[in-house]
């Protein structure tokens, strides 16, 4: 998932090539990028030009640096160049980068057959650099280079988060090139200043580095009038998928970890390990669910949640007979259990890469019911994890009796816990965003403001 960059050099002949080159791939490493160079890659062995051929092909952008003996003796790397120009004037790369050192000029270059390539601009020297030490001169086309990558920050870290950015940026990647200037207008009402809407101007890295920006958490507020902006270089389904992809991002990031249950639970079937019980001074299912969404990184496919629909059957079944009969109903649907059979651990076992909830709301039952029913279902299927939503009390907070929950004393408080004013901004995010993603004129953003 990190963007590859494919560098055409002829360093071993270029004093003045070797300068750039050694000055721009640290500071691409750096920026996020990984960097294939032909000298540092291939080992002893390697048939190199099918190792060369295939980084040719996977690589997302290319440098092609020329200097004069480089040009006098073209032979690999204008081939290089023709492969890498082939792919870009096809889609297939976001960027080819021509550099000139040294003392070579375009005209030479041409008439060594890289016509293709110079119909690129060029990074050159600055027209001054005769009077400069080469090392200098070498720089200035170095960081004409860099100007050309948007930073996108450490490859280290949690790859989860960086998936996630990938899948924004597709979006982002597929406006750009329906509408080049959509990712600089959205970024406007994002309120990047303009040292970071250089970024977004870069030919290399962009959508990333925006990417990143809209699922930062703190432009949430922005998002609706960005994604606007973006609207008419995307499909309808395009932009409800992005939508979907970026309401998320609004959780804090701490109290998302506390929905990520134990990986030992995860994994019980007959063991003591139990994922938690977490108590969360929310009001809405739906609120818990984007803490879900938040904790997994919105990947797809990984979790299941359920909630209770209506009030409870009215038998004679005791209150807690009747949650918990509520309860497993709707973990039918959690676990997807055929209709006629039986829920238990024939039917029911831990889906490898799929975490389970369960919403509980403590508004409409009583701490020891609640209690009651998740340590029967706790002891069913203990990698499940239950959520009790306590209406915006605070466990601990006054003699509500919802700060461990009768029979639990394991249960799990998120903190820091959510504001009704966030609860309710995050709830006017959704609908503003719905908004956008509906056909115009059928809701205005101002109408749900």
């Amino acid at each position: 998932m990190t963007p590859r960059i494919f560098i055409s050099h002829g360093a071993g002949k270029d004093a003045c090539v070797r300068a750039v080159l050694d000055n721009i791939v640290p500071r691409l490493v750096a920026s996020g990028y990984e960097v294939f160079v032909d000298v540092e890659k291939l080992r002893a062995g390697d048939e190199w030009h099918e190792v060369l051929y295939r980084e040719m092909y996977q690589c997302d952008a290319a440098i092609v640096l020329l200097g004069p003996e480089t040009v006098a003796a073209p032979r690999w790397v204008r081939r290089e160049a023709e492969v890498l120009v082939g792919r870009f004037k096809v889609g297939g790369l976001a960027a080819v980068l021509p550099g000139l050192v040294g003392d070579v000029t375009t005209a030479e270059a041409r008439r060594q057959g890289f016509d293709a390539l110079l119909s690129l601009q060029a990074a050159k020297q600055s027209s001054w650099g005769d009077t400069l030490p080469s090392q200098v001169s070498a720089l200035d086309v170095a960081d004409s280079l860099m100007a050309e990558f948007s930073p996108l920050g450490s490859r280290s870290g949690d790859q989860g988060a960086r998936d996630w950015a990938r899948r924004v940026a597709r979006y982002l990647e597929s406006a750009r090139r329906r509408s080049p200037g959509s990712l600089l207008d959205a970024a406007r009402q994002l309120g990047l200043s303009d040292g970071e809407l250089v970024h977004v101007k870069a030919r290399v890295g962009a959508e990333l580095y925006l990417s990143h920006r809209m699922l930062s958490g703190g432009v949430a507020e922005e998002l609706p009038s960005a994604v606007e902006w973006l609207k008419p270089a995307l499909g309808h389904d395009q932009l409800r998928q992005l939508t979907a992809e970026v309401m998320p991002s609004w959780v804090d990031q701490e109290a998302a970890r506390c929905f990520l249950p134990d990986e030992a639970a995860t994994k019980a079937v007959d063991s003591a390990a139990c994922s938690p019980v977490l108590v969360f001074n929310a009001f809405q299912e739906w609120t818990a669910e984007q803490y879900v969404r938040r904790a997994l990184c919105n990947a797809p496919d990984t979790y299941s949640l359920g909630a209770l629909e209506g009030g409870l059957p009215e038998d004679d079944s005791s209150p807690a007979e009747a949650l918990e009969a509520a309860c497993r109903a709707a973990l039918r649907q959690v676990f997807r259990v055929p209709p006629r059979m039986p829920l238990d651990s024939r039917t029911v076992r831990p889906n490898e890469g799929t975490l389970s909830y369960l919403v509980l709301s403590a508004a409409d039952h009583t701490s020891e019911d609640l209690g009651a029913v998740a340590v029967s279902l706790r002891h069913d299927f203990p990698w499940l994890v239950v959520v009790v939503l306590t209406g915006g009390i605070e466990p601990g907070a006054g003699s509500d009796g919802l700060s461990g929950l009768d029979g639990l004393s394991d249960a799990v408080v998120v903190v820091p816990p959510i504001t009704m004013e966030a609860e309710t901004a995050a709830y006017r995010l959704m609908k503003r965003l719905d908004a956008v993603v509906q056909d115009p004129g059928t809701l205005s953003l101002s109408e749900v403001s």
